[in-house]
């Protein structure tokens, strides 16, 4: 009788008991008959025969025995008590012949309660068992709005697909993230071979994180493969050796630290301007670098590209000789990685990709490439790796609602907007809260450009409604003059009156100088262990609004009042009472903070309208959204200190004049991201 085995296992219940009560928690086994009498169940279904993880078995059905056991399932009573001796004897049985005899247990919120075979569990976990064999019943509980619900719900979503039970998620979407970074569905039931490359990849990762410390950092082992293929991609990981695994963990070590924490994004509101001193600066060769951007569409069709392609030639323009730069059009996101690879034999050591879809991509580069700078165009994604930089679009747009606000003469005003990603709904309320500003009465009609069956012209001119603000971009092959705020005083006439401007010229001029003054390691520092999203505006001088001649002067002075007001930093668009459509409201008191801003998901009480779910957006908008909308599971912010503020630069495209005329130029649209 292997009654040495017991008291060795009763003295780590014991330790684990003395370390509960010490902390304040109950410390014999869970007893799920308690729990269910506060919980309102939807269904019990039988799942079979079925292998249980060791970790996942958290407690018992019923009370029982449950003081038998401290909460690690490890003995507590008496080596001579009969108990003592009936474990002692199934050890022996099972040091024998193995499990002769499933357990009986219920699953609840994906963990398991022992009905029948407590001492089988114990005894398992003696042995250093994973699994254990049992016949399980899952108790589901009637759907809410709780986390913890919604959670296991995602989880029972992929258990009907794939039938694995033995992750563990501590954010939610992770599941459903998961099924797209492995066999990119989310509704393909997983074959047995799929299950088995998915168990033997997820094995080795979990032994090589382990190994390296990673039970210390706050996520979970599943956490940790999820930003694991996020990187390095499911295709390469079910194929890599588990020395393959370990030299990878390390590179990404610091990404899961990032996502470990709660607050993994630090935000920078305006460029840092102070030039880092070096001592011995006179006797350090300067560095040669060479910048260039990754397109995922040509700039003839996309105003986006063309943009940023706008602000390439301004930083030649800039810096002449003293960066070299070049340009890649027509990139698809399964080619980023070669791209930007070949980019860098080239000898290419600062990259910016225009399209949040890349990210993924550029963090797999970035990890592979340290010395090389890898910066994307997008909104609160986390990478230690990565920086990501954007515009504060919201500020022009609350310039162009005022205006709007003055302008109607009805009270109505059409607004179109494209995607819902992070941003845009700030962009949208601002736009509404410039209008009731300097008009009381005046009601935002919202249409989306990108859900299926939209008709925004159609929709304005059922409505009776000419005052429309739309697009803020327009690609060099159109013609179209719908974009900006413009009247239509005919079917097919436009008189515009105001246009945000995106000085990316400006903002990549800035990021530029940050690196040549050597003050990009100053910022990654001061971000601490937090992902690095630039997030610049007017103050930075990285965006602008250009009016018509045609607007009142005094109209204009009002303009010129707010863009001051902006452009100091003395004034937040969200400083009032905001109501929501939904009938909450917030008090925002001296202004919002940025990373609520941005994170902005409601709409005010006077737009007329909804923000769309993803399953109305169109299919060839799906992806991008998906990589950058409000819908996705995000981390959350942080703000960082703010870097002293100088005045901003006049925009290029300002300079020569301050106004739109009847025969400005115009093109067709594109992506605006208002």
């Amino acid at each position: 009788m292997n009654i040495e085995e017991y008291v060795k296992a009763k003295k780590a219940g014991e330790k684990e008991y003395d370390y509960c009560v010490s902390k304040g928690i109950h410390p014999y086994l869970v007893c799920l008959d308690d729990m269910l009498s506060r919980v309102e169940v939807d269904s019990r279904v039988k799942l079979g025969l079925t292998d249980i993880p060791m970790e996942k078995i958290v407690g018992t059905y019923n009370e029982g025995r449950s003081n038998a056991f401290a909460r690690n399932f490890m003995p507590l009573l008496d080596k001579d008590s009969e108990f003592a001796m009936k474990w002692a004897n199934l050890y022996e049985s099972m040091e024998a012949e193995g499990l002769r005899e499933p357990i009986i247990a219920y699953e609840f919120l994906d963990q398991y309660y022992v009905q029948e075979g407590n001492k089988r569990v114990s005894v398992s976990r003696c042995m250093g068992a994973v699994t254990i064999e049992g016949y399980v019943t899952r108790i589901i509980p009637k759907r809410n709005d709780t986390k913890e619900i919604q959670m296991y719900y995602e989880f029972l979503d992929f258990y009907e697909k794939t039938q694995i039970n033995y992750l563990s998620f501590s954010k939610e979407g992770s599941y459903t993230l998961l099924l797209k970074a492995t066999y990119d569905t989310t509704d393909q039931a997983w074959t047995d071979e799929m299950k088995s490359d998915f168990r033997s990849s997820y094995i080795t990762f979990s032994k090589e994180f382990t190994a390296r410390g990673g039970s210390k950092l706050a996520l979970t082992v599943s956490d940790a493969f999820l930003v694991y293929l996020s990187i390095f991609g499911y295709a390469e990981a079910k194929e890599a050796l588990a020395s393959e695994f370990r030299d990878n963990i390390g590179k990404i070590w610091n990404e899961f630290e990032l996502y470990s924490r709660h607050k993994t994004i630090s935000i920078s509101l305006n460029p840092t301007t102070e030039q880092k001193k070096h001592t011995f600066s006179m006797f350090i060769a300067p560095k040669t670098y060479a910048a260039a951007w990754v397109y995922e569409k040509p700039k003839e069709i996309s105003a986006w590209t063309y943009a940023h392609e706008l602000g390439r030639e301004y930083v030649e323009d800039v810096f002449g000789k003293q960066i070299n730069t070049d340009a890649v059009f027509g990139v698809s996101v399964c080619e980023a990685v070669e791209t930007m690879e070949k980019l860098i034999a080239d000898g290419y050591n600062i990259l910016f990709t225009t399209s949040p879809q890349f990210f993924p991509a550029c963090a797999k580069v970035a990890v592979e490439h340290p010395d090389v700078k890898v910066l994307n165009c997008s909104l609160n994604l986390s990478s230690r790796h990565v920086r990501s930089y954007y515009l504060r679009m919201y500020e022009a747009k609350f310039m162009i609602g005022a205006l709007a606000g003055a302008l109607a003469t009805d009270d109505r005003i059409g607004y179109v907007a494209d995607y819902p990603i992070f941003g845009v709904t700030a962009s949208i309320n601002a736009f509404a809260l410039g209008a009731r500003m300097v008009n009381p009465k005046a009601e935002v009609y919202l249409e989306w450009s990108t859900v299926k069956g939209s008709a925004p012209k159609e929709r304005f001119r059922e409505k009776g409604i000419t005052l429309i603000s739309s697009r803020d971009l327009n690609a060099p092959a159109s013609m179209s003059r719908e974009f900006g705020l413009f009247r239509r005083d005919g079917e097919d006439v436009a008189k515009n009156y105001a246009l945000p401007v995106w000085h990316w010229g400006k903002m990549y001029e800035d990021i530029l100088r940050t690196i040549l003054n050597g003050n990009w390691k100053n910022e990654e520092e001061s971000a601490g262990n937090r992902a690095l999203n630039y997030w610049w505006g007017m103050s930075a001088g990285a965006i602008d609004v250009i009016y018509s001649d045609r607007i009142p002067t005094g109209t204009k002075l009002l303009l010129k009042i707010l863009r001051a007001s902006l452009t100091s930093g003395g004034f937040n668009p969200f400083s009032e009472l905001l109501k929501f459509r939904d009938g909450t409201q917030i008090e925002a008191g001296d202004g919002l903070a940025p990373e609520d801003i941005l994170k902005m998901d409601k709409l005010l009480y006077n737009i007329h309208g909804s923000i769309p779910s993803i399953d109305d957006i169109s299919d060839e908008y799906r992806a991008f959204i998906e990589a950058q909308g409000i819908f996705r599971p995000e981390a959350d912010t942080h703000l960082s200190d703010a870097s002293p503020v100088t005045g901003p630069d006049v925009s290029p495209i300002v300079q020569a004049s301050d106004s739109i005329t009847d025969d400005s130029p115009s093109d067709g649209p594109d992506s605006s991201g208002s």
